[in-house]
């Protein structure tokens, strides 16, 4: 036995080629077999201002490698309205499920103190979706970035600004391109309202993407989004102003 050891370290390469194994072990997972990570703002409620060290207000947080950052590269791939249940607070609180703009919770709920309530008393709180994909010094990470309470002027924005992007065809004709043609800056910045204060988004257009292959990256994964093969944990309560949790 011990001779037969031998002979096979004996024959084993001196130098690993990972790349002839690319992908190996991978065969049957799909993206559902994946987490998609939350990148979220850090605010001066967050748990993880206590449980991570250096962790600060208004830093983003990746939900899956959880780790910081001061600003966020990322490309838009899908966009999903929607509206998230939440059970109030007052009764233990807690995500219940999320409806379409369009969907029999929506269309039945009534507002109550400027709030939309289900008929059971939960909470409907509107959530803008980006599905994107965030380009950072390790790597390529695809991710979720909501928006809901505040921020929601900050995600009409972002759409505008995709849409009012404009570039010429080989005729001269004007067109606009696609959601991922186009990279991102994500910042943060401190706002206050007479209710309180917290960090939201500051967003700008960084430029072109001009690699090929983060292009077709960013195509297929808005593809796959659109084809309701991406799924998301339920998203993380925030200790944002006015956000029921």
């Amino acid at each position: 036995m011990a001779r037969e050891i031998q002979t096979k370290k004996e024959q084993l390469p001196a130098v690993l080629n990972f790349a002839a194994d690319a992908n190996d072990g991978f065969d049957n997972m799909s993206a559902q077999d994946y987490a998609i990570p939350f990148f979220s703002i850090l605010q001066k409620m967050s748990p993880q201002l206590d449980t991570l060290d250096g962790a600060k207000a208004g830093q983003i947080f990746n939900s899956v490698t959880e780790e910081c950052s001061n600003e966020l590269t990322v490309i838009p791939c899908a966009y999903k309205r929607e509206f998230v249940e939440w059970r109030p607070r007052e009764q233990g609180g807690g995500f219940v499920g999320s409806h379409t703009v369009d969907s029999e919770t929506v269309l039945k709920a009534n507002k109550v103190s400027g709030m939309l309530m289900t008929p059971d008393g939960n909470l409907l709180v509107e959530t803008a979706n980006h599905f994107v994909l965030a380009i950072t010094p390790k790597g390529i990470d695809r991710g979720l970035i909501t928006m809901s309470s505040t921020q929601l002027k900050k995600n009409r924005r972002w759409n505008s600004l995709m849409a009012g992007i404009k570039m010429q065809d080989s005729n001269g004709n004007l067109f606009t391109p696609a959601r991922f043609s186009h990279q991102y800056t994500l910042k943060t910045q401190l706002e206050q309202n007479d209710k309180g204060s917290w960090h939201g988004w500051v967003i700008e257009v960084k430029g072109i993407v001009d690699d090929p292959s983060i292009y077709q990256m960013a195509k297929e994964f808005g593809y796959s989004v659109a084809a309701g093969e991406v799924k998301t944990a339920p998203p993380a309560p925030e200790a944002e102003d006015n956000v029921p949790f």
